[in-house]
């Protein structure tokens, strides 16, 4: 209980103004500041970080004091880190059902595709050109 998940941070955000955020709530002892691995994005802040207190008091100051508060026009997320959500390494909201199928990309994953019965998509793409072809042959006709 002395970890905190924080979200929803600016690009512009770094470790140095997190640490002068949360060190007025307590010790910080800990601080992990996430960044892209891969992609597009590699090297760039991941928009989440958590941040360890010495003592439960001081982490739950800073969960009381800076949850929604706004920063650099963005209102924040803080929580214990074992409610964080699932994509951000949390255990997700305290063992909810709830889960994510699309990743930050927007795409979908392929197990949200495979759960919703749409991993085979050359299905719906074939009968989408069938259709067209339909259309087409239907306005040949037609002039």
């Amino acid at each position: 209980k002395d970890r905190l998940y924080i979200g929803n941070l600016h690009p512009s955000v770094d470790e140095y103004s997190l640490l002068q955020i949360f060190s007025k709530f307590g010790k910080v002892t800990k601080l992990d500041f996430l960044f892209h691995r891969s992609g597009l994005l590699k090297g760039k802040p991941r928009g989440y970080a958590f941040i360890e207190y010495g003592n439960q008091d001081d982490a739950l100051k800073a969960l009381t004091m800076a949850h929604d508060k706004l920063l650099r026009g963005r209102k924040i997320v803080v929580t214990y880190a074992q409610q964080a959500p699932l994509e951000h390494g949390g255990m997700g909201m305290t063992g909810s059902k709830h889960k994510k199928g699309v990743i930050e990309s927007g795409r979908p994953t392929t197990l949200s595709l495979l759960k919703t019965g749409m991993g085979n998509r050359h299905d719906g793409t074939q009968d989408k050109i069938a259709k067209m072809e339909a259309k087409l042959r239907q306005m040949e006709r037609t002039n």
